[in-house]
C-alpha cells in the first residue's frame, strides 16, 4: 500500500473526545484541521482544498446535509467519514451517499488504518511536540485555550514570536516585523524548531484577534509561499 501524507477537514464541537483521534491522525502524518461546526467548516473550504472530512454525528454541527453537499462540490472526490451510533449504518441516506460509519466508541487504530498512513512529512518542526505541521500545533494551542509564548526559528535561524491567550493571538514578531505578517511569516517557515518560553505579557499588543480567525488566512498565504521555489522565510 502507497503511504501518503492526507490533508483532513475533522467537524466537531467537542474537541475533548476527539483528541485520541486527532492525535493519532497527526502521529500518523496526516495534515488536520479542526472545524467547531458545519457552517465553519464550509468558510475552510472556500479556501483550502482536503481529502478527507470527517464529521462527528454525536456533537450538534449544524447543517450537516448542507456541508456534505458543499464538499462534493468543493473536492472532485472526497472521502467523507461520519462517527456516529451504530445503528446509523442501516441508514438509506448514508448508503444512497457512499458514507463511511465508524461507531462511537471510535476504534482509533482501526480509523487510522482505513485512511492509511505516513512516515513522512513535507515539513519538520521539532521542539516539545516533534513531527507535528506547525498550523496544526498553532491550532491546538488556540483551541486549548493556552497562554504561551511560542518560539519559531527557521532552518536558516531566523526568529520570531507569537503570543497567544485564551484562544488569542495578541502579538507576534519576527525581525522588524510585528502584528499579523509577522504572525504569518513565522507560520510559513518550512522546517525547523519551535518552543515554548514562560508566559509574559507583550510589550505592545499589535493584533488581538481570535487564533481560529487568523488560521484560515495563515494557511492560505502558506500554500502560495510553499509553492513557490523561493527561499523558506517570508519576510516581504
Amino acid at each position: 500500500m502507497i503511504k501518503r501524507t492526507r490533508s483532513i477537514l475533522m467537524v466537531a464541537p467537542d474537541q475533548t473526545s476527539i483528541r485520541p483521534l486527532t492525535e493519532a491522525l497527526i502521529a500518523n502524518g496526516h495534515r488536520l484541521l479542526i472545524a467547531r461546526d458545519s457552517s465553519h467548516a464550509m468558510s475552510i473550504l472556500e479556501f483550502r482544498a482536503v481529502d478527507i472530512v470527517i464529521i462527528d454525528l454525536e456533537a450538534p454541527n449544524g447543517d450537516d446535509r448542507g456541508l456534505l453537499s458543499r464538499a462534493r462540490s468543493a473536492i472532485p472526490t472526497p472521502r467523507i467519514v461520519l462517527l456516529g451510533r451504530a445503528d446509523l449504518s442501516e441508514n438509506e441516506y448514508l448508503r444512497e451517499n457512499d458514507l463511511t460509519l465508524f461507531p462511537r466508541p471510535v476504534d482509533v487504530d482501526r480509523l487510522v488504518a482505513y485512511l492509511g498512513t505516513s512516515p513522512q512529512r513535507r515539513s519538520s518542526f521539532s521542539g516539545l511536540v516533534e513531527d507535528v505541521d506547525l498550523l496544526e500545533y498553532f491550532q491546538f494551542i488556540v483551541l486549548g485555550s493556552r497562554k504561551t509564548v511560542l518560539e519559531v526559528t527557521s532552518l536558516v535561524g531566523t526568529r520570531g514570536r507569537i503570543y497567544l491567550a485564551d484562544g488569542v493571538a495578541l502579538h507576534a514578531e519576527l525581525g522588524v516585523l510585528k502584528g499579523e505578517q509577522a504572525l504569518y511569516s513565522c507560520l510559513c517557515f518550512k522546517e525547523g524548531t519551535f518552543s515554548h518560553l514562560p508566559w509574559e505579557e507583550p510589550d505592545e499588543v499589535t493584533i488581538n484577534k481570535p487564533g481560529e480567525f487568523l488560521l484560515i488566512e495563515a494557511v492560505r498565504r502558506r500554500d502560495e509561499v510553499w509553492s513557490d521555489s523561493g527561499p523558506t522565510d517570508m519576510q516581504d
